[in-house]
């Protein structure tokens, strides 16, 4: 534990000098303002406000994380050519372990940031929040924990295919998550790792609004949450293998 928590130490120096932290702080700070400056004047409903706030971050988050993990990878390269990382003694699985932790932490800390803004906002300034703090603290988690794929993948594809090939997916799947809101979603996304986020909060915000969810959406939200699990394990297992035989640069 002890090396581990030496090589998270060590990943979050060589982070110093990039625009990592300012993206998890500035992104959900600005992006919270610009929606609840368009919700003082809207005429939606406060839940449908609630609603399209959290979609909006479920929308964002394969991008975001196409960036961020891009620039972890990245600093590996800067740093030496991934030399560290192949010739380090405590082995590259553990350093593997400290980039999973700081980028699941930070974007944790990030979504937390952004929903608390958001609560704070909506309720204290706008005055027009009718939800409680536990459900947003509910969806805090949910859109969270179904990001947990996209951060292995997307690290995965940093080291294969560099900061284009991550940066360019992400953008690839924010939009084919937005296409997952419509009626093509409802067979769809249970298999498309992107869509998992958005469609978890809106059927947890109906669940809470008790408006009511037909017999074939439970089934699908069963069927959702068992592939998020199950292909999650999965890709991390398959990520582990592959990494132990990872060559630095011959993949990037």
């Amino acid at each position: 534990m002890n090396i581990i928590l030496r090589l998270i130490r060590a990943d979050l120096i060589k982070l110093k000098g990039t625009s990592f932290y300012w993206i998890h702080i500035c992104v959900p700070v600005i992006g919270t303002l610009i929606f609840l400056w368009y919700f003082s004047f809207s005429l939606l409903s406060s839940t449908s406000k609630a609603q399209g706030y959290l979609e909006g971050i479920s929308l964002t988050f394969p991008l975001a994380i196409g960036v961020v993990t891009s620039m972890v990878v990245e600093q590996e390269s800067i740093a030496g050519k991934f030399k560290e990382i192949l010739g380090t003694e405590y082995g590259k699985g553990r350093c593997l372990i400290s980039k999973i932790f700081i980028l699941l932490f930070t974007g944790l800390l990030s979504t937390i940031l952004a929903i608390g803004i958001f609560f704070i906002g909506f309720q204290y300034i706008l005055k027009q929040n009718t939800l409680p703090l536990n459900f947003y603290i509910y969806q805090t988690l949910i859109i969270f924990g179904s990001q947990i794929f996209l951060y292995l993948f997307h690290l995965w594809i940093s080291f294969v295919l560099g900061t284009g090939g991550s940066i360019g997916i992400g953008i690839f799947e924010s939009l084919t998550s937005a296409l997952m809101l419509t009626g093509l979603g409802d067979i769809l996304w249970k298999w498309i790792p992107c869509s998992w986020g958005v469609r978890f909060s809106d059927y947890f915000t109906v669940h809470w609004l008790n408006l009511g969810i037909k017999p074939n959406e439970l089934a699908s939200i069963y069927f959702g949450t068992q592939n998020s699990i199950v292909l999650t394990i999965l890709l991390g297992i398959l990520f582990g293998v592959w990494f132990k035989f990872y060559e630095g640069t011959k993949y990037v």
